[in-house]
């Protein structure tokens, strides 16, 4: 057995036999005065700092009129969007999934919970949001 690993186990048979289970007990009642340490400012500052922020996912309820429903296939849609999305970007969003819908957009009008808005309007979870193709007749 190497000198180290003896002096080793004769510490652990000293701290053994010292520490008996009344030694340890005494030793392990805090006095009146204690009190437990804070964290470090610098460890609660830190915590998670190495977490990306996610963005919130916005459920939307997306509604198709005239011929915007023939090309998507379907009067209503959901769909989850990224929070500070407007009525632009989502049209996008439809738009890159089917290219014939962008040349609609210049006379489309949207609303937003059953109100005209204008493009730029940005979006809340829970929004229901519908495109309008210009509506002839007589």
């Amino acid at each position: 057995m190497h000198a180290t690993q003896r002096f080793l186990d004769r510490q652990a048979f000293v701290s053994f036999e010292t520490n008996s289970p009344n030694e340890l007990a005494k030793r392990a009642v805090p006095s009146a005065h204690w009190k437990p340490l804070p964290l470090a400012a610098s460890v609660r500052a830190r915590y998670n700092s190495s977490v990306t922020s996610v963005s919130q996912s916005t459920c939307l309820k997306v509604l198709f009129f005239g011929r915007l429903k023939d090309l998507i296939g379907r009067a209503e849609d959901s769909v989850n969007f990224a929070d500070a999305a407007t009525i632009e970007q989502l049209f996008a969003l439809y738009a890159a999934r089917n290219p014939e819908l962008a040349k609609y957009r210049p006379s489309l009008v949207a609303s937003r919970n059953q109100e005209f808005a204008a493009w730029d309007t940005p979006l809340r979870p829970g929004d229901e949001v519908a495109f309008l193709p210009p509506v002839s007749g007589g």
